[in-house]
């Protein structure tokens, strides 16, 4: 019995792997490639698509510089402000490569990953991170328990800190219901 819920938990975990990486591309600047980028990681996903395919459709429905221009107002440099910067040191500490960005480098750095620094925190890299653990939580049982707590801790103390009031942010600053469709389930899937 012990192996076969093991089992069940090793998919559970991969297919949720998937999930975090597919929104980790959500938060890429949207070039040429980008739409096919979803659709491609799309086909690793199993189980009900239907809010990812919408989100996919959302994306396509946009004009692409017109995504772009929102992207860039949102995410990079809004004026007079940027509404929504998508980097957990910006949202708690109110500047870049703060007391989060350390802390998260360290986690990275105990499971023998390296980062750009100037994107430590950044959303698409700290959902990542997750997939990366849950990933990692379909080994072999001992690797499988310490990414299992890891993924927990790190959840717990950096996405669900900072995640929230970012989605609300993201949603009260945009009219592209693309974005506020990924806050609303970037929102049910993490925190």
């Amino acid at each position: 019995m012990h192996q076969v819920l093991f089992i069940y938990y090793m998919t559970a975990n991969l297919n949720q792997a998937h999930i975090f990486r597919f929104l980790s591309l959500c938060f890429a600047y949207p070039n040429k490639g980008f739409i096919k980028n979803l659709e491609h990681k799309l086909q690793d996903i199993e189980g009900d698509q239907t809010e990812l395919l919408t989100l996919i459709k959302l994306f396509k429905a946009e004009d692409l510089e017109t995504l772009q221009g929102e992207y860039t107002r949102l995410f990079i440099t809004g004026y007079p402000k940027t509404p929504c910067p998508p980097y957990e040191s910006v949202q708690l500490e109110g500047r870049i490569m703060g007391k989060a960005a350390d802390a998260v480098e360290k986690i990275y750095k105990e499971w023998g990953m390296r980062v750009e620094p100037g994107i430590l925190d950044h959303i698409s890299t700290e959902l990542e991170f997750c997939a990366f653990l849950l990933s990692a939580s379909t080994l072999e049982e001992d690797t499988a328990l310490d990414a299992q707590e890891a993924y927990d801790a790190f959840k717990q103390n950096h996405l669900c800190v900072w995640l929230p009031e970012f989605l609300k942010k993201l949603h009260a600053n945009t009219n592209f219901q693309v974005y506020r469709q990924l806050a609303a389930l970037l929102q049910q899937v993490v925190c």
